[in-house]
């Protein structure tokens, strides 16, 4: 593949972003599919990597590496996990969109939220830049930042999947499923990118062990943020 054929493949965020109408027409039509899947793949795992690589600049080294892998790695699994409930609960309400149909539709709807997480490189990476890499306060604000692009990214991600159903579907049947099938997907891509972590320091593996989980992590994060910030003492 010639580097020409390869930047080719961006051209679908365009479409995602300017033509949307005619993306949907595709998908009702299931033109393009095949197109579609490879070129959604390739442009979430390039996006989200370079995102990734940028996270991995505050501790430096093969952190880099490291959050350029993991960050395509909890997007798309994520989505490849929570594909069948989405397509069963929306089957179960009356849907007809096929599985391929809505594997499409979910892998847009995360091309459109690695496109946001890329536009927002430069705001991470000016603050990365601009922290000093010395107290904890400093690594809970990069952190805390952090989760505000992912949820900011993932909510134009749920907006566009929400005007894909909507034209999808002639009916409502669809909203619970998208509702239960996007609390899901908050639910295992939060717990998985807990797994994954850590993304702001160096760990000599790729990962750490498991223990607890994101929630009461973040708890913890944002009491001891807290502390730092008003003097007085948070969780030890």
């Amino acid at each position: 593949m010639s580097l020409s054929d390869f930047l080719a493949r961006f051209s679908v965020v365009e479409e995602l972003i300017k033509r949307r109408e005619g993306f949907f027409k595709n998908l009702k039509e299931q033109k393009r599919l095949r197109t579609y899947f490879i070129n959604f793949n390739i442009a979430i795992i390039v996006f989200s990597a370079v995102y990734g690589a940028t996270m991995g600049v505050y501790p430096g080294g093969l952190q880099v590496f490291y959050d350029a892998v993991k960050i395509p790695m909890l997007l798309l699994i994520s989505l490849y996990v929570t594909v069948p409930s989405y397509y069963v609960l929306s089957s179960l309400f009356g849907g007809e969109c096929s599985f391929s149909q809505m594997v499409i539709l979910l892998l847009s709807s995360l091309t459109v939220m690695s496109t946001v997480l890329l536009a927002l490189v430069p705001i991470n990476l000016f603050f990365i830049l601009t922290t000093a890499n010395a107290t904890y306060s400093a690594y809970a604000f990069l952190v805390i930042l952090n989760v505000v692009i992912f949820a900011l990214a993932g909510l134009f991600a749920l907006t566009f999947l929400l005007s894909g159903l909507m034209t999808m579907y002639s009916g409502i049947g669809w909203s619970p499923a998208f509702l239960v099938g996007s609390i899901i997907f908050m639910f295992v891509g939060t717990q998985l990118a807990w797994v994954l972590r850590p993304y702001f320091h160096y760990y000599p593996q790729f990962i750490r062990p498991v223990e607890r989980n994101f929630y009461v992590a973040m708890i913890e994060l944002v009491i001891r943020f807290l502390g730092g910030l008003f003097g007085f003492r948070g969780i030890d």
